[in-house]
């Protein structure tokens, strides 16, 4: 049985460093210009002018970011 894809897939820097294949998890690709600025080294940065898929750039609602810690309501 074929994995089931997701819709929406949000990227971090995490996921170009480990070049994780998220063509195969989801349909669409999301994350930040500054998650993509925050990549340094020249192969991961090479690799994502060549990704099997289009990454979007989105910027998220203020009332959407939960900063600092996770503990509190």
């Amino acid at each position: 049985m074929a994995p089931t894809m997701v819709e929406h897939v949000v990227a971090d820097a995490a996921a170009f460093l480990k070049k994780a294949p998220l063509q195969d998890i989801g349909r669409n690709i999301y994350t930040l210009r500054e998650v993509v600025n925050e990549i340094r080294d020249k192969t991961t940065r090479r690799s994502l002018a060549f990704l099997p898929y289009q990454l979007h750039f989105k910027e998220p609602h203020p009332e959407h970011i939960r900063h600092g810690n996770t503990n509190r309501p």
